[in-house]
């Protein structure tokens, strides 16, 4: 009797907590919100502009963990206020155009061919203070899952540009494969998506004329007998195919998200980054917008104060930089001044340098011209590469540099340290590795600063990586201290499994991405 009671409470317990979880979505302004709350540390915004019908784009909260960015703004082709409430159909859509008036915007063309419809987009220039941006974002859809590697796919894309180059980052990590319906779902990258379908189709057969039993006359059976040479077999006119709750798929899902969100599918939280040149002027514009037809809803989620500028020291070909952030007004960037201009008399006195010399200091590793990679309608594979299997190696041995992203040209080497498989203790093999190159380093401790970079396979989530990854930067931070025989600050980032260096398809791949960077920088 006590545990039927036990049970009782418990389920009332679930009950009441899925009852609390819910998307809350508010008209808001969007340039005020962008404004406000989307540039968080790092970036400077100007110049915002949005295109699009007021109800597709909303500012929500997400309580009880329905969705991963749990506080943003949602751009949605249709009714953004659709996007909350029990998902009671498989095919949620409105519109705000008429199917025979197609819209046009240059930037998706580029992407995607098909007509487009129920276009929305917010855009705006930055400043970034660091050489490298992100944001974080989710993408849902109701064309999930019937339309999967098919050309009904609704597209969007976060385009970054500046006046040389443009390149769509709304991309799979570790990859240059655009996120779409037909690139990340139930049967392809199925590490980054959440199911949230619950519907299966049934063919209804509507049920046969009744045989009568009357047999009647002669005459009249004569007329049935002609008449039933005619009559066709099969379906009636009246079948139809339905989409009906299927129990047995229920049991796989998430009631908190099926309750919440009408979506039938979800990517995870995913993360958009770019390099860029620090101090320069580039535009932003995140897009989203029907594809052949204007029906079936799909929407991205913007999360809240993610959109920040960090010195990224494992960018290809970096350079220190200054830190010119209490230096120059960024608003004048945005404005059409270039940093040599704004730059402070004082301050290129101060520093024995002419504002030539301190903008070359900045922009010595400029960012290579790219264009957006075409979102096609089928899945685009990334090139596979051919890794060797990882053997002991010297700390700059030629198999070692395999893994190394950026080779300096100093004497202090990179170092990389390899991890084993879900764990973030050092080896001794690894540990005999990072001796040598910390040995080393003392002799020149006074010329060259650490940065470190935790890295992982692509096994588990995102954030799971993500904290595993800075469990292992945790771990080298702890085994150079002790050699150094005092307690010091390293820089660390825990960059997940978003920037592989060997095909994580391998047993061999993964091991060599599961990793720390140690990169030794030069000091000026």
């Amino acid at each position: 009797m006590m545990k039927k009671y036990l049970f009782l409470l418990v389920a009332v317990l679930f009950s009441a907590a899925i009852s609390f979880a819910q998307i809350r979505l508010s008209s808001i302004k969007v340039d005020e919100w962008v404004k406000k709350n989307f540039s968080g540390q790092g970036v400077v915004i100007g110049n915002i502009k949005f295109k699009g019908y007021p109800l597709s784009t909303l500012s929500y909260t997400s309580s009880g963990n329905i969705l991963q960015v749990q506080k943003g703004l949602i751009l949605s082709t249709g009714n953004s206020f659709n996007v909350a409430g029990y998902n009671n159909s498989h095919n949620q859509s409105s519109t705000f155009g008429d199917i025979l008036s197609p819209q046009a915007d240059p930037d998706l063309a580029a992407i995607v061919s098909g007509k487009l419809f129920d276009i929305c987009s917010v855009e705006f220039d930055f400043v970034p203070m660091d050489n490298s941006i992100q944001f974080n974002y989710q993408f849902g859809s109701d064309e999930y899952p019937e339309y999967v590697d098919s050309p009904y796919n609704d597209v969007f894309a976060f385009i970054v540009s500046d006046e040389s180059s443009t390149k769509n980052i709304a991309l799979i990590p570790g990859t240059g494969v655009p996120v779409s319906i037909n690139t990340v779902n139930f049967k392809l990258n199925q590490d980054h998506f959440i199911d949230n379908n619950l519907y299966k189709q049934v063919v209804i057969k509507r049920q046969e004329p009744l045989k009568s039993t009357y047999r009647g006359t002669l005459p009249g059976r004569v007329l049935r007998g002609i008449g039933s040479i005619f009559t066709m077999n099969g379906p009636v006119p009246g079948d139809q195919t339905v989409i009906q709750a299927d129990p047995e798929l229920l049991k796989t899902l998430d009631p908190n998200l099926y309750r919440n969100l009408r979506y039938d599918g979800i990517t995870k939280k995913l993360v958009a980054q770019s390099y860029v040149t620090p101090y320069k002027k580039y535009h932003l514009k995140i897009v989203i917008a029907d594809v052949a037809d204007n029906i079936y809803d799909s929407g991205v989620f913007i999360e809240d104060r993610s959109l920040t500028s960090k010195k990224d020291v494992q960018q290809p070909g970096f350079v220190d930089y200054p830190d010119l952030s209490k230096v120059i007004d960024p608003n004048l960037i945005l404005q059409g001044k270039t940093l040599e201009e704004i730059l402070p008399a004082n301050y290129k006195k101060e520093n024995n340098k002419p504002a030539e010399q301190i903008v070359a200091a900045v922009q010595q590793a400029p960012v290579p011209a790219s264009q957006p990679t075409p979102a096609t309608a089928t899945p685009v594979q990334p090139k596979q590469r051919s890794v060797p299997a990882p053997k002991p190696v010297d700390v700059a041995s030629p198999a070692q540099k395999k893994v190394v992203l950026t080779e300096p040209d100093f004497d202090m080497p990179n170092v990389v340290i390899l991890f084993d498989f879900d764990k973030s203790d050092i080896t001794e093999e690894e540990m005999s590795k990072l001796r040598t190159a910390i040995s080393k380093y003392k002799q020149v401790r006074n010329q060259y600063s650490i940065n470190i970079s935790g890295h992982t396979d692509n096994y588990g989530s995102l954030q799971y990586n993500y904290a595993l990854a800075d469990r292992r930067n945790k771990a080298i931070i702890h085994a150079v201290s002790e050699m150094l025989g005092e307690k010091i600050s390293i820089p660390a980032l825990s960059k997940s499994y978003t920037q592989p260096v060997a095909d994580n398809s391998s047993d061999t791949g993964r091991q060599l991405n599961r990793r720390v960077e140690l990169v030794f920088i030069k000091k000026k």
